[in-house]
């Protein structure tokens, strides 16, 4: 009856708009704006790919990522993955967002036409030709909440969970055809769209979960299953088949589908097999070859080689397709593909928050990152973090992992409620307001508030929230040969073997919030390898304790024979920086993270859900005073105290009272609404 009921709305829908309706539906005017009308015009730019014909020079990653799981939380990383899953959104999403256990796309209720869409929600719609992706909607938020939850499952070892996250898999291996298919299309639809559709990111999305899942349980079944997926989506749309960007009416599911590289990468590393290197970066070019929607290319080889051209585009595309371009270049060694990497780093340059994050709430369109009036929507910050997290293992770049932990302690930890139970959609760094208002406070946008679910917009930013720490895990060290590198820091255990030794470097710290971590070797039997420990950029110096090093560039290096119980100090030395942005106006940071004044608020509660510690709800300041204060170059001192936490003790010139007011300011991430910059008194 859902269906039914969905499919008249959605031809009245279509009717009404055929007669200029002026229905507004739940995305928002600045949403539907900046999708682009170039759809019709497609154009081939193959002309200027001739370059991928040539020999290819594969450059090595400078580290090889470790399997899922090899990484555990501990201590607050821990704490709160626990808490998310057992009282947060991670473990109750699908209760929450009953479209996840009520639409088995994957199986059951595979797509044949809009006839098989389900409800969906909160989502408003007009008819709009970028609504026929609504068949695919599902998939992401399906296969990224199952991703998240997976991993969460098994990384803090909570039986219930595991439980359902094996039945959530024995689902999708009884779901595969004999021909491999794992996804949401009926045979009438598959491999065969002219237009929007979400075959390969359905696939990405879950497919991404299913490697993860087998890294996690050594489960050969899934593995296999992935691979025979893999070779019918190889034949389909690879070279002898379609190109699956040669499109009309191409929205923002096909380019979501580039993602496929990320389970290409996985697979290479798992199987060491070139073929799906190979088609990473066959889909690259594919990609980079048709001009089909510029809402959603910016990473197009094309636009790249634009130096000037600011990035246009929807945010999460352009954060995500960097991981693309980056490993097609190490894939080939093509010197062009350096320059668009180069240039694409040099365009993200304008788009960076001090907290770290990219700014789009949806939209980059052209804008300088301002810390007051450009936002930044979750999806982004995850994609970006998980881009900065990778390329610093392909690279060895540490200024790529500074900014990894930056933007994941500060934007994105500040993006979390308390307890877990909510998220902001969006959120700009100077947050003074969360009340379903434009930041202009002139028009509705349902993405200002904390929700579990924001099934207004799209439940797309608290799947992703799940994705976070348990990603942050897999990026936190690296391999090459026989030495192991520590490339981001916090509470938690890596286990490997080398030489056939079973060796564990547990990082005991509750860094960011300290900074000092003190590793500690576990050894099945006393062996020798080389640790090495990034220095960040923000550090003046590393202190270590019971051991030697050498300094070999960004890096401390210890090589030794390890024995069981080995232990090693470190101590980082920071100051407090006043950061000077482009506005004139500051801001302050300490290692990586980043702080801001508290507002006091009130909270109106707007939606209730059926689990009774879960709502939506608006944050309104209960003052102003906030908005007077400015920096008078008066230094900011560092406390570390027991009860309240790392906090900065100053002072800021009051402009309305024309006095110095005493501040004391905290993390960013543990701040919901605040104010990070301050002008600077003439």
């Amino acid at each position: 009856m859902r269906v039914s009921i969905y499919v008249i709305f959605l031809a009245c829908a279509m009717f009404f708009v055929a007669c200029k309706s002026t229905r507004e539906g739940s995305q928002g005017s600045d949403f539907i704006e900046h999708i682009s009308d170039d759809d019709k015009r497609v154009g081939d730019d193959s002309a200027i790919l001739t370059f991928f014909e040539k020999e290819r020079k594969p450059i090595s990653p400078r580290f090889t990522a470790f399997p899922t799981g090899s990484t555990k939380p501990k201590g607050w990383i821990l704490e709160m993955m626990t808490q998310d899953l057992e009282h947060g959104i991670v473990g109750a999403l699908d209760e929450l967002y009953p479209g996840i256990k009520a639409d088995d796309l994957y199986h059951t209720a595979r797509r044949g036409g809009l006839e098989d869409v389900p409800e969906m929600g909160d989502l408003v719609l007009t008819g709009a030709a970028w609504e026929t992706s609504i068949m695919w909607w599902n998939a992401e938020t399906i296969g990224n909440w199952w991703d998240g939850f997976i991993r969460h499952a098994y990384l803090t070892n909570n039986p219930e969970a595991i439980q359902q996250s094996e039945a959530i898999v024995e689902n999708l291996l009884e779901s595969q055809d004999l021909d491999g298919y794992i996804g949401i299309y009926k045979s009438n639809l598959r491999y065969q769209h002219k237009g929007s559709n979400g075959e390969l990111w359905a696939q990405t999305t879950v497919f991404r979960m299913l490697l993860a899942y087998y890294e996690l349980t050594d489960d050969r079944r899934v593995l296999d299953a992935v691979e025979k997926a893999m070779a019918l989506t190889i034949d389909k749309y690879g070279k002898n088949g379609r190109n699956p960007f040669e499109l009309e009416n191409a929205f923002g599911g096909v380019t979501h589908g580039l993602m496929l590289t990320d389970v290409c990468e996985s697979l290479y590393r798992i199987t060491d097999k070139e073929i799906y290197q190979d088609y990473a970066t066959y889909l690259y070019k594919a990609f980079s070859t048709f001009n089909v929607n510029r809402a959603f290319n910016d990473i197009r080889y094309p636009f790249l080689i634009k130096k000037d051209e600011p990035f246009t585009g929807h945010g999460v595309h352009t954060y995500e397709h960097f991981r693309t371009l980056l490993n097609a270049y190490y894939a080939t060694g093509y010197k062009e593909l350096e320059k668009a990497y180069e240039n694409g780093l040099f365009k993200l340059d304008n788009c960076m928050l001090p907290s770290g994050a990219g700014h789009a709430n949806e939209w980059i369109a052209g804008m300088k990152a301002e810390p007051t009036h450009t936002a930044t929507e979750y999806c982004t910050m995850l994609e970006l973090r998980n881009f900065f997290g990778t390329a610093a293992q392909k690279t060895g770049n540490v200024a790529l992992a500074d900014r990894a932990e930056k933007l994941t302690f500060n934007a994105m930890l500040g993006s979390r409620n308390h307890d877990g139970t909510a998220i902001a959609y969006g959120k700009p760094d100077n947050c003074y307001k969360m009340d379903g208002m434009s930041l202009n406070g002139e028009e509705k946008e349902v993405r200002y508030k904390y929700s579990p679910t924001h099934s207004e917009p799209a439940v797309c930013c608290a799947p992703n929230y799940t994705r976070n720490l348990t990603y942050y895990l897999d990026q936190m060290w690296g391999r090459s040969g026989n030495e192991l590198t520590a490339l981001l820091y916090g509470p938690s255990k890596l286990t490997t073997k080398l030489n056939g030794v079973e060796v564990s470097i547990e990082q005991k710290t509750e860094y960011p919030f300290s900074d000092k971590i003190v590793f500690e070797i576990s050894v099945s039997e006393p062996v020798e390898f080389k640790v090495s420990l990034r220095k960040p950029q923000w550090a003046e110096r590393l202190k270590l304790e019971n051991a030697d090093f050498s300094v070999e560039g960004d890096f401390y290096k210890i090589y030794k024979g390890w024995k069981n119980g080995d232990l090693v100090v470190v101590e980082f030395e920071h100051n407090v920086e006043a950061k000077k942005l482009d506005n004139g106006e500051v801001y302050f940071q300490r290692g990586p993270l980043v702080y801001a004044l508290d507002i006091p608020h009130r909270r109106e509660n707007i939606k209730a859900y059926e689990i009774d510690r879960f709502d939506d709800y608006y944050c309104h300041a209960t003052n102003e005073e906030f908005r007077d204060l400015v920096w008078k170059r008066s230094d900011m001192k560092y406390i570390n105290d027991s009860d309240r936490g790392v906090l900065l003790k100053g002072k800021l010139w009051d402009e309305a009272k024309k006095e110095e007011k005493g501040v004391e300011l905290v993390p960013m991430g543990t701040t919901v609404l605040r104010r990070v910059t301050f002008p600077v008194q003439k």
